[in-house]
C-alpha cells in the first residue's frame, strides 16, 4: 500500500457545485512531516483546535500512538495549490478487524478536523462522506470511526457528523467571553457562590508564597507536572476512577506537548497553569490557546490541608479572569465531561459519534461498540445510575487499598 496517494472526487448526483466545491483533490500520507506544511498553513487561518495539530499529534504518534501500533492516515484536500481541509486518521487493528478514526482521540477532548471557512461553509456532505469512504477502501478499514465531533460547530451541522450519529457520552462545556470579567460572574454564579468563592480565594491569599501563574522557566514546567500527575494518580486511587496519564509514555507525551523535550520550546501546543502556596503546588490546569480561544484540558487538586478553600475553583476563574482581559481570546472552552464548576462558568455542547461498517466484521464490532457506547450514555445521564457508578468506584478502590 502506498503511503501517499492521489485522486479527486466530484459532487455527488443533483448536487448544485460551488465554486469551491467542484472537484476536490487530496493526498494521503503515513508520515506527519509529509503534510506538516500544508497542514501548519491551514490550521494557522482556517477552522481547527489545538488536539488536531501537527504538534500535537506528532508527540501523541510519537508516544502513545506507537505504543499501540497506530499507523497515521492524515488526509489533506485541495483545490488548486491551496489546502482545504486536513483530516488527521489513524489505521488500528484489534479484535480482528481494522479502524480507521482519528489521530489521538482518546487524548483530546473533541475532533473538528482543520478546514478552510470558506470551504467549510460550502463543502456538501456527499463530498465529505465520498472522500471518506474513499479513504477507507482504500486502506481495507473494516469500520470508521468519529468521535467527538461537535453537532453543530461554526455556523453549521458538521460535515464529519454522519447520518448514522449517535451523541457521545460527554458534552463540552463552552462560552463565550468578553472583556468585563466581572459581569460574566454575576451572570454565571449566584451572589452566595461569588461571596463564597472570593472567601477562598483570600485564605489561599494569606498562606506565605501565594501565586497563580502560567508555568514559562523549565524548573517550573516540570514541578508543576510533577504536581499534576502525583495529584491525578491521587485522585484515582481515592476514587477508582481511570487515570489516562499514569504511564510513563504518557508522561512523555505531556513533555513534549508541554515544549519540554529538546527543540520543541518555542511550538509547544500547550500551556501549566498552577495555584502554589506555602511552597507547595496546589492544583494545577493544562491549557491550549487556538484561534481565539482557550481550551482548558484537564486539571489536577492536592488533597491537603488547604483543600476545603477549593484551589482548583480558585484557579479556573483566575485563568478565565486573565482571559477576559485578553483581547486576543474570546471564546472559553472547559472541555468534556459535566462537573459542577464547568455547568456554572459554561453551557453544554453536543459531541456526535458515527460509526460506519465497511465489512461483514466491521459491522459486528460496530453494533458491539454502539450496544456498549448507548449504555455508557445511558448511565452517565441517569440522575440515579451515575452517583451510584462513582460511589462503587470509590469503594472499589478503598477496598483494594485496604
Amino acid at each position: 500500500m502506498s503511503p501517499t496517494a492521489a485522486t479527486a472526487l466530484k459532487p455527488a448526483p443533483d448536487t448544485e457545485p460551488t465554486p469551491d466545491a467542484a472537484s476536490l483533490d487530496f493526498s494521503i500520507h503515513s508520515d506527519l512531516q509529509e503534510a506538516a506544511a500544508e497542514w501548519r498553513e491551514l490550521i494557522s487561518s482556517g477552522f481547527g483546535n489545538p488536539y488536531q495539530s501537527p504538534e500535537w499529534l506528532d508527540a501523541w504518534i510519537k508516544t502513545l500512538g506507537a505504543e499501540r501500533h497506530v499507523e497515521p492516515v492524515v488526509v489533506v484536500g485541495r483545490f488548486g495549490d491551496k489546502p482545504v481541509v486536513v483530516l488527521p486518521f489513524g489505521l488500528e487493528r484489534a479484535a480482528g478487524t481494522t479502524s480507521l478514526s482519528f489521530l489521538g482521540n482518546e487524548h483530546g477532548n473533541q475532533n473538528t478536523g482543520i478546514w478552510d471557512p470558506r470551504f467549510y461553509a460550502e463543502v456538501p456532505d456527499e463530498q465529505i462522506a465520498a472522500l471518506l469512504k474513499d479513504v477507507c477502501q482504500r486502506y481495507q478499514a473494516d469500520m470508521l470511526v468519529l468521535q467527538n465531533v461537535p453537532e453543530d460547530w461554526k455556523g453549521r451541522k458538521h460535515p464529519l457528523v454522519l447520518a448514522v450519529a449517535t451523541p457521545s457520552p460527554s458534552p463540552i462545556f463552552v462560552r463565550n467571553l468578553s472583556a468585563d470579567f466581572d459581569t460574566l460572574f454575576r451572570d454565571t454564579h449566584s451572589k452566595s457562590s461569588r461571596k463564597n468563592l472570593l472567601r477562598k480565594k483570600r485564605h489561599l491569599q494569606s498562606v506565605d508564597g501565594y501565586r497563580v501563574i502560567k508555568a514559562e522557566s523549565e524548573q517550573d514546567l516540570r514541578r508543576a507536572l510533577d504536581a499534576f500527575l502525583e495529584q491525578r494518580s491521587t485522585r484515582a486511587r481515592e476514587a477508582g476512577i481511570p487515570n489516562v496519564f499514569s504511564s510513563r509514555t504518557a508522561r512523555r507525551f505531556l513533555e513534549m506537548v508541554l515544549g519540554l523535550e529538546a527543540g520543541n520550546e518555542t511550538s509547544a501546543p500547550l500551556d501549566l497553569w498552577f495555584l502554589e502556596a506555602d511552597g507547595k503546588i496546589r492544583s494545577t490546569y493544562l491549557c491550549a490557546r487556538h484561534g481565539g480561544t482557550v481550551y482548558a484540558y484537564s486539571n489536577s487538586v492536592a488533597h491537603d490541608e488547604l483543600l476545603a478553600n477549593s484551589p482548583g475553583l480558585v484557579l479556573i476563574k483566575e485563568i478565565i479572569e486573565q482571559a477576559c482581559a485578553d483581547e486576543g481570546i474570546s471564546v472559553l472552552d472547559l472541555g468534556l465531561g459535566e462537573e459542577r464548576y464547568k455547568t456554572a462558568w459554561a453551557e453544554p455542547v453536543l459531541l456526535k459519534d458515527s460509526r460506519l461498517a465497511m465489512s461483514f466484521r466491521g459491522s459486528i464490532r460496530k453494533n458491539a461498540e454502539t450496544l456498549r457506547l448507548q449504555a455508557k450514555t445511558a448511565v452517565r445521564n441517569s440522575k440515579v445510575l451515575w452517583p451510584l457508578v462513582k460511589r462503587l468506584r470509590k469503594w472499589t478502590s478503598s477496598v483494594s487499598q485496604s
